[in-house]
């Protein structure tokens, strides 16, 4: 069954290696090694993030990062260096806690809200990837028929991950 430029079995497969290459990037970000002041300004930063969050707010903050990575090439790029900052922010709780940042990226990753989120990724990634896959085949026009479909896939696991993630919040806050 094709949808959009290609099989389903090989859609899943393309959001299956882009999660998994996401999430190499995120630890590849907490193996940053940072200074002491390096360390308590992305804490600090992050705790100011924190203050007034809400599931909406990580919901939109989450989707934006998704529809950034829906653009060809660029959103590839910018993608990346998004989870891979994010990353560092494990780092630097790392270098604060003594905890390894391999352990709390890792956990994150693989909280319940950590892997929807991951796999709403992976779709806008494998997304990107896909538009300039059907440009070249010029099957652009049946990809694009598809979109509004990965868009709507992409918000559901990224607000069901917002809500898990803000009920762990406020679970351990």
């Amino acid at each position: 069954m094709s949808i959009g430029c290609i099989t389903l079995n090989r859609r899943m497969l393309l959001v299956t290696v882009s999660t998994i290459l996401l999430v190499i990037v995120l630890l590849s970000g907490s193996l940053v090694t940072l200074s002491q002041e390096e360390s308590e300004e992305r804490i600090q930063q992050i705790s100011e993030l924190l203050r007034d969050i809400n599931v909406w707010k990580i919901f939109f903050n989450n989707f934006q990062i998704a529809l950034l990575m829906l653009i060809p090439a660029l959103g590839i790029l910018a993608g990346g260096y998004i989870i891979y900052s994010t990353g560092t922010v494990f780092a630097a709780y790392s270098a604060q806690s003594g905890i390894p940042s391999v352990y709390l990226a890792g956990l994150a990753v693989l909280s319940p809200y950590g892997i929807l989120e991951f796999l709403g990724y992976g779709l806008a990634m494998s997304e990107g990837l896909l538009i300039i896959y059907a440009s070249f085949k010029k099957r652009l026009r049946s990809e694009v028929k598809v979109l509004p479909l990965i868009i709507l896939a992409m918000a559901g696991l990224l607000l069901t991950a917002a809500a898990l993630e803000m009920l762990m919040i406020e679970l351990y806050s």
